[in-house]
């Protein structure tokens, strides 16, 4: 899957941004992503996995919107994506006044 194919479908769900892209305070319900390391398979030095981390962020109002999105954004990004298990815990971020989680997929890839 390719990244603008990624960003469509999180964009179809909620508003979606590069890391760094999103400006100001979190004032609702927001995902980030960030494409991380590509590295080999095993068996096949053509073909590997790329790994991509969406942050999910809500206003610090409620922090139950965190397990709102989990339930729409996970089987959304199951058809596409595979989950490695990386879910981190909720975390603030001060700077943007918001709740966030991570969640690590990882996506099959030509090692370039």
């Amino acid at each position: 899957m390719a990244r603008k194919e990624i960003f469509d479908l999180i964009d179809s769900l909620y508003p979606c941004y590069a890391i760094g892209e999103h400006q100001g305070e979190c004032t609702e319900s927001y995902i980030v992503l960030k494409f991380d390391n590509q590295m080999q398979s095993m068996n096949n030095s053509q073909c590997g996995w790329q790994f991509v981390h969406v942050f999910l962020y809500v206003p610090l109002s409620d922090i139950t919107l965190l397990d709102d999105m989990l339930k729409i954004i996970q089987p959304a990004l199951r058809k596409n994506l595979e989950p490695t298990g990386d879910i981190t815990p909720e975390l603030i971020d001060d700077e943007k006044k918001a709740y966030f989680r991570r969640i690590k997929y990882k996506i099959p890839k030509e090692v370039m």
